[in-house]
């Protein structure tokens, strides 16, 4: 059975939320900058988390390091987590942007997603938006 982050233990909730943050910062970055809306979003997702300054620090770290999507990929722990690191990754980017573009791709063959199931994703977030 699949283990939503509500039914994970504190320690694997807070790997599992890092994970998706770490995406979603490196997909804001993968057109070279970070615009409004993408540090919107990304503010949105930190104000569940607690304000820490350990917290903030670190998201200074992802935000002025290279963009990686190998290391993304890394902190997927589950076929599960890595589906949901994609769909936010795709929710965030603008998939007209070339450079957005590659780096989706990329990050799903990092992943290791079924191109069916990629396609799957996408669609998800299209037709949700």
């Amino acid at each position: 059975e699949p283990q939503t982050i509500d039914r994970l233990p504190e320690a694997e909730a807070e790997q599992h939320s890092q994970a998706i943050l770490r995406a979603l910062v490196a997909a804001a970055k993968a057109d070279g900058h970070v615009d409004e809306r993408e540090r919107a979003l990304i503010e949105g997702e930190f104000s569940k988390l607690d304000s820490d300054q350990a917290l903030q620090q670190w998201l200074q770290a992802e935000l002025n390091k290279p963009l990686d999507p190998a290391e993304v990929a890394r902190a997927a722990t589950t076929p599960e987590m890595a589906a949901e690191m994609y769909i936010a990754s795709v929710m965030l980017v603008d998939d007209e942007h070339f450079m957005e573009r590659a780096y989706l791709d990329e990050l799903a063959r990092q992943l290791k997603l079924d191109p069916g199931l990629k396609a799957e994703l996408e669609g998800q977030v299209r037709d949700a938006e």
